[in-house]
């Protein structure tokens, strides 16, 4: 029904959710100022949800599209997508490509339409919600009408006919019978203008409009019934039946006018006035129609403006009233010239917006990479700072920021923290007798032996030269001693000629356990005089502080 100033005045303070529900029924009932006016306080109140917030864009880009407000619809709808796409919710994504298309394709940008509706279809389809896909179709069918493809507009439509005769829904039947009955009548109009016999489009949009009206009387909706009857009058006066005709639009105009479809009872009223000429009584149509302009409403239906200027220019110009004639024919080229602008003019905005929200939209993520980047490459940074290059080990560095962490945990936990210092038995002969490229390997590959015998609480670092250190958590001296001889066992073992012929290489290890309150140097100093025991005893050994006997494994 038309909306008033008082159906504004009945909003009250309501929460998100009661806002959202009351929007979402403002759209059912067709009071789409209240229902955007519903869905914008969601939008600025601080204490929504991002998911509520796109659910109120969802509902505004159907109002606003209602009250012919296209550049919001599509700013609305275009957020809304990308909220929903982001969160992988199929169904809403459908909702708001079916709107975007009927918005795209009311202002003539068909081809953006029919991206909006394919992507309405597979999400529908994606998500097995079998009304989405309906109203898919539904939309996809209008489209593919809109761009001249009659035979695909009427395949779409009737393949959402077949679906809606299984979901047993009394709107989505109408719907169906309704628009694929509109497609008819669109065929049949563009085959008219070829001057082509138009009687079959007609028929078959007919007999489906006839159903559609049967169908709305039964289930009571006279909005449904109106509508359907302005349809079937105008398949009518296309067969020349034009006393059924008439009283069709004598009915459906008596509804219009006691629920108050006035936009309708317009077209109507425009539909009895092509009657009475039908019939050859151009003066009384000529005067149905100069009523009509004279009527304000009409003023707000450009498209029947020009309609009822082009056809008195026709009866003034047959009947000889040349002076009239011009003056109908300079105005209905006035209003299809601003038409055409103000269409043309909506394309540009809403294509420029549609821009401006991809741009802003690369620009958020673009910022978002350019974070991702830098702190890759601060993570890349800390690491090499932190890491030996050759062995890839942690170095001093690291030790130094790990080390009196890992003793602070263990003084607090009471563990056992240990030492072992590691360095290989006369390494600079490896140098000299096979090249300091060799060297490099029997490091990297002693490295690959720390790391093996160490655990990821454990620390083993690379503390300069062909000098090793690791550090064993929650490890008794026992414990970490057993582990420095499997290693020196396993040097030792090495297969070392599969690097270079003649070549064997030994280490010799000292561990020493951190003692209550000691620093951090003199535990080293213990582990590292420990070290040059093995050594002074023979090395290929491990030495253990505070014992008297080394380990040869």
């Amino acid at each position: 029904m038309p909306e008033t100033d008082a159906d504004m005045s009945q909003v009250v303070p309501l929460g998100i959710e009661e806002l959202l529900a009351h929007s979402r029924l403002a759209a059912e009932s067709g009071q789409h100022r209240l229902g955007a006016k519903q869905a914008e306080s969601v939008l600025v109140d601080n204490g929504a949800t991002l998911l509520q917030q796109a659910s109120a864009r969802e509902l505004l880009t159907l109002h606003r599209l209602r009250l012919g407000d296209y550049q919001a619809s599509v700013e609305q709808g275009l957020l809304a997508l990308e909220y929903f796409t982001a969160n992988g919710d199929l169904l809403a994504q459908s909702n708001v490509h079916c709107t975007l298309a009927l918005a795209f394709s009311d202002i003539a940008l068909n081809e953006t339409a029919l991206h909006h509706v394919l992507g309405a279809i597979e999400a529908a389809r994606a998500c097995g919600n079998p009304v989405a896909e309906f109203w898919a179709l539904s939309r996809s069918s209008l489209v593919h009408g809109a761009m001249g493809d009659a035979v695909r507009s009427v395949e779409l439509g009737k393949q959402a006919l077949a679906l809606a005769a299984t979901l047993h829904d009394p709107e989505t039947s109408f719907v169906a019978l309704n628009n694929l009955g509109d497609t008819y009548l669109t065929m049949a109009r563009a085959t008219l203008a070829r001057d082509e016999d138009a009687s079959q489009p007609f028929s078959d949009g007919l007999e489906l409009t006839r159903e559609a009206v049967g169908l709305a009387q039964r289930q009571g909706n006279t909005f449904h019934e109106a509508i359907a009857r302005t349809n079937l009058v105008s398949m009518l006066i296309g067969l020349g039946q034009h006393d059924e005709a008439r009283e069709h639009g004598r009915q459906g105009k008596e509804l219009c006018r006691v629920h108050g479809y006035r936009s309708l009872e317009i077209d109507i009223d425009s539909q009895l006035a092509e009657l009475v000429r039908a019939d050859g009584r151009c003066d009384e149509a000529t005067a149905m129609m100069e009523a009509q302009l004279a009527d304000p409403d009409v003023d707000d239906e450009p498209a029947l403006l020009a309609k009822l200027h082009r056809s008195l220019f026709e009866m003034h110009k047959a009947g000889g009233r040349f002076d009239r004639a011009l003056a109908h024919y300079e105005r209905w080229h006035a209003v299809t010239r601003r038409m055409t602008m103000q269409t043309a003019g909506l394309q540009a905005q809403m294509l420029i917006n549609t821009l401006e929200i991809e741009q802003a939209r690369h620009e958020v993520e673009k910022s978002q990479l350019e974070v991702r980047v830098e702190r890759l490459r601060a993570e890349e940074l800390d690491d090499q700072a932190n890491t030996d290059p050759l062995t890839r080990l942690s170095n001093r560095r690291a030790l130094d920021r790990e080390l009196p962490w890992m003793m602070g945990l263990a003084q607090k936990g009471t563990q056992p923290l240990c030492a072992a210092m590691i360095d290989f038995d006369h390494f600079k002969t490896v140098n000299d007798h096979h090249g300091h490229a060799t060297g490099d390997q029997v490091l990297t590959t002693l490295a690959s032996m720390l790391r093996a015998i160490t655990r990821s609480t454990d620390l083993a670092v690379r503390v300069g030269g062909e000098e090793f250190l690791l550090v064993f958590a929650d490890t008794s001296l026992a414990d970490a001693t057993a582990a420095c001889e499997r290693l020196v066992a396993s040097v030792r073992d090495y297969e070392w000629q599969s690097l270079a012929p003649g070549l064997a290489c030994t280490v010799s290890a000292g561990v020493a356990a951190l003692e209550p309150h000691e620093t951090v140097s003199a535990w080293l100093s213990r582990a590292d005089a420990a070290l040059y025991e093995a050594k002074r005893r023979g090395r290929d050994r491990v030495h253990a502080a505070g014992t008297d006997v080394a380990v040869i494994t």
